[in-house]
């Protein structure tokens, strides 16, 4: 059965373009998702590749844009589909959710067609993705003012669909996994819906705040060796040595508002009590200082340094390190 995704068709050895209408403004002006669809000679998966669901985080759109347009079709075995940008009016308005209704996108799927438009959108993503999606990649960032290290998450949900995507998280450059059991949420996630449909599936985080050449090259690094993983592109997927596994955790709110100031890196694995950050005044004093809550835990995110940051805003994340083991 041929792949159409709204008015991009995969064609054999070919790298097609086109657009799948997900809604429509006050106006009547249409909201459209970019679509590209690169299609070996050889049949095999498909692999959906997909960015910006959190429309601030335009490092993965970026990252779409440069592979897709410089992937050699002729090597491929099966076919790749790239949506840079999956949420338009997050994205226009480089905000983490939807200018239209204010409702994050990747926390409610499997949406619904009769709910708002974040709703609508995720119903049609959803039906997309349960059509031609054999394996996912979803790529995110830390945002404009929060930074993330190059790290991956995978849903455990205990199915052969999640034992299959810690495999391929794995395979994409990193030697943090961050796993998220069941019990601890992920519900809504685009990922957990393609775990629904039995679709294999990873989150790649990478960056944030300033959108460098080394986050670029990380975002294709982990794009290529998703894919090799899953047998499209020829190659040998990346393997480390060995493999964080973080689980659990929680984000971190401070108490007092001010700037932000870091006291450590994102991707520190620090102890317990040992000092993330302080907030300062508007007069440089310190009026609060934030700690790590946990035992041996991973720094997934940090603001960004100097970040205006109101009182119970989100400023770090902190996720305990569970074990170390090889491939």
């Amino acid at each position: 059965m041929a792949i159409v995704v709204g008015t991009a068709e995969a064609k054999l050895g070919k790298l097609e373009r086109g657009e799948l209408r997900v809604g429509s403004m006050a106006d009547g002006s249409p909201i459209r998702l970019p679509v590209f669809i690169a299609s070996g000679r050889k049949d095999g998966p498909t692999v959906w590749l997909e960015g910006c669901i959190h429309g601030e985080e335009y490092g993965g759109a970026a990252s779409i844009i440069e592979f897709m347009r410089g992937v050699d079709v002729d090597t491929l075995q099966g076919t790749i589909i790239g949506v840079p940008v999956a949420n338009p009016a997050s994205f226009n308005f480089r905000s983490r959710v939807s200018s239209i209704d204010g409702q994050n996108l990747n926390r409610i799927f499997p949406g619904s067609l009769g709910g708002s438009h974040s709703f609508q959108l995720a119903a049609v993503i959803g039906e997309q993705l349960a059509r031609h999606a054999d394996y996912l990649i979803d790529l995110h960032s830390g945002g404009i003012g929060a930074e993330v290290p190059f790290y991956v998450i995978y849903k455990d949900d205990g199915t052969p669909g999640a034992q299959r995507s810690k495999e391929l998280a794995k395979r994409v450059g990193v030697d943090t996994i961050w796993r998220v059991p069941e019990a601890q949420g992920m519900g809504g996630t685009v990922t957990a819906e393609s775990l629904r449909h039995d679709i294999p599936s990873v989150t790649v985080e990478c960056g944030g705040g300033t959108f460098t050449e080394q986050h670029l090259q990380d975002y294709l690094t982990s794009i290529r060796g998703f894919i090799q993983a899953a047998g499209v592109l020829p190659g040998e997927a990346p393997v480390q040595d060995q493999y964080t596994i973080i689980s659990g955790g929680s984000f971190i709110h401070n108490r007092e508002g001010g700037l932000f100031v870091p006291e450590c890196k994102v991707g520190d694995i620090l102890p317990k009590g040992a000092p993330i950050a302080r907030m300062i005044d508007l007069f440089g004093e310190t009026v609060e200082e934030i700690n790590n809550p946990y035992d041996d835990s991973y720094i997934a995110a940090i603001r960004c340094r100097f970040y205006p940051t109101h009182a119970g805003e989100i400023c770090a994340e902190a996720i305990p390190v569970e074990v170390r083991e090889a491939l």
